[in-house]
């Protein structure tokens, strides 16, 4: 398990998604990024793998006969239930809430701290505002973790195009992706120590680029802003 220091954005918010810490704007949000970015399923299917382990250790609890009897009449295709068959399924949901809340409780009692975003203590700031001031991104850089946090204050891509952020470092030939950004929300992430080695004397820069990045590993759009990072 993940030692929550070192816990990325994503990796936080799969696990407030799976646990139902998110309030019901941010899952409709971060649902919406699922369906087009396998890396948060796969993040999702390993916190989905880690609430089911926490059931391990409670009891068995069998249902009455009657919910067996209810759910093979509806596997055999039954689509008429006796009621009895129904208030008995019922009443054993709430006999089962206890269980559930408990679980729940459980969960975020142990998985809350480890929610709480990593303390972000930059060194190294850049400010990237577009000639026009259509676009405005704050990011920042802290050596402590290897931590990069992105704000973005103003301005969105095109339909069918994204933000692309780049590091190029001092006297360096080529600039470096950090990927793409969203744009409606903070990212909090860590970069590699190659990557941080270049950004003492770096400037950052944001690139307009295809849906998903650049398909060549340089900047193929519009340079839309730069700056040098500083000491904060």
């Amino acid at each position: 398990m993940s030692d929550h220091q070192d816990m990325p954005e994503d990796e936080a918010l799969a696990a407030e998604y799976v646990f139902r810490l998110l309030d019901a704007e941010a899952s409709r949000a971060f649902e919406a990024r699922l369906a087009a970015e396998p890396r948060l399923r796969a993040l999702v299917h390993f916190w989905e793998a880690e609430a089911a382990g926490l059931a391990d250790d409670l009891p068995e609890v069998a249902p009455p006969p009657a919910v067996k009897a209810g759910l093979m009449a509806r596997l055999a295709g039954e689509t008429q239930q006796a009621p009895v068959a129904r208030r008995a399924w019922w009443s054993w949901r709430w006999v089962a809430l206890p269980s559930l809340v408990a679980v729940a409780v459980a969960a975020f009692l142990v998985f809350a701290p480890m929610l709480r975003g990593p303390a972000f203590d930059p060194a190294f700031h850049a400010t990237l505002i577009s000639a026009d001031g259509a676009v405005r991104i704050e990011a920042g850089y802290a050596p402590d973790g290897s931590l990069f946090k992105v704000i973005p204050e103003q301005g969105a891509p095109r339909p069918g195009r994204d933000f692309e952020l780049w590091v190029i470092g001092e006297g360096a030939d080529a600039p470096v992706s950090l990927g793409v950004i969203p744009v409606d929300r903070e990212s909090l992430f860590e970069i590699s120590p190659e990557i941080a080695a270049l950004i003492e004397g770096g400037t950052l820069a944001v690139s307009d680029e295809p849906e998903g990045g650049s398909p060549t590993g340089a900047p193929t759009g519009e340079i839309l802003a730069t700056d040098a990072f500083f000491d904060v």
